[in-house]
């Protein structure tokens, strides 16, 4: 095995006898040497078979397996996929095809990390556009969710631009990093995703309200017909984790904000399947309101979609000169 070592390739046993015929890598924070001991290790497989992203679990250790095929290994069509393999550690390479992969994507490192962070860019301001239009509304609600991406575009723009792959529950000690060169932006981004609310509590009532979209994505049926299970109990159980151990370790922001980009992956998968997402993109208060509402008013407020307007547009002016500091950079 090249590449990766130790407990991490121990671990790595039963995948590469399930997939023998696949070259395999490590990715995202093992791959950088980032991982605290409730990290999942992120498996790149290689594989033309099409097979849906998944965890398991070993031991006490999560998996996260995400299915490649050799074509988007070798040319990625998303920038940021070029980052990450860009410092990926091999497993098993016996065609040589992640040798090559990652050689060329180092190669094109900086000019990844540069479309990587234009693309962020991009969508931070549609989302201000989107946070704009929700407070001339009135929606409070709409407004704290676009602001929360925002403020997470934000960030990843910065991490970017600095040729630092962004990991989502190390993305404020990523900043902290940062800080002594970009305090402002350390700043909007503590601000806008509300991370003065952040404590013991205040995680677990977010960990709870998590827990809860990801049960409604867990499957079901529709019609009479099963739905396939969008969210698994494993991966639930591996957020778990690491929110309690950033809470044990008193790293309530990074654990506020960790589950902070759980919380909108999970509402615009859940707007996604209930086609409750529009051209200007997923309205929580659409699935918050009306005879067939999804979300209850406790669920808010465990998810922390309660901010204030007076709040929000304070922080949303914060994010707006990070965008534009930004952009004159990027």
């Amino acid at each position: 095995m090249k590449g990766a070592q130790g407990p991490a390739a121990q671990l790595l046993h039963p995948i590469l006898d399930t997939y023998r015929g696949s070259a395999l890598a490590v990715i995202g924070c093992h791959a950088r040497g980032l991982e605290r001991p409730s990290c999942e290790l992120d498996v790149l497989v290689v594989t033309n078979d099409r097979r849906p992203n998944s965890t398991v679990r070993i031991g006490d250790v999560f998996l996260d397996l995400f299915f490649v095929s050799e074509k988007e290994v070798l040319m990625p069509s998303n920038p940021e996929h070029s980052v990450s393999l860009a410092h990926a550690k091999t497993v098993r390479d016996t065609s040589l095809i992640l040798s090559t992969s990652l050689a060329s994507n180092a190669a094109v490192l900086a000019n990844s990390t540069m479309r990587s962070s234009g693309q962020r860019l991009t969508s931070a301001l549609k989302s201000l556009g989107r946070v704009e239009g929700a407070l001339s509304k009135g929606s409070a609600i709409d407004a704290d969710y676009w602001l929360l991406s925002a403020a997470y575009d934000c960030a990843y723009t910065l991490l970017y631009s600095r040729e630092v792959p962004p990991s989502p529950s190390h993305l404020l000690s990523q900043l902290k990093d940062l800080s002594r060169t970009a305090p402002k932006s350390f700043e909007s981004f503590t601000m806008s995703a509300g991370l003065e609310n952040s404590s013991r509590m205040s995680c677990r009532s977010r960990l709870d309200g998590v827990a809860v979209l990801y049960d409604v994505l867990g499957g079901g049926h529709e019609g009479g017909k099963a739905i396939r299970p969008m969210w698994s109990a494993t991966r639930l159980k591996s957020v778990s984790s690491k929110a309690r151990e950033l809470n044990q370790r008193i790293e309530h922001a990074e654990c506020y904000s960790y589950l902070g980009t759980e919380m909108l992956n999970a509402l615009g998968q859940l707007a996604a399947r209930e086609g409750r997402a529009t051209k200007t993109g997923m309205s929580p208060s659409a699935l918050a309101t009306g005879k067939n509402r999804l979300l209850g008013d406790r669920l808010i407020r465990e998810l922390g979609l309660v901010r204030e307007r007076d709040s929000l547009k304070e922080a949303l002016e914060l994010v707006k000169v990070q965008v534009s500091r930004l952009a004159r950079k990027t």
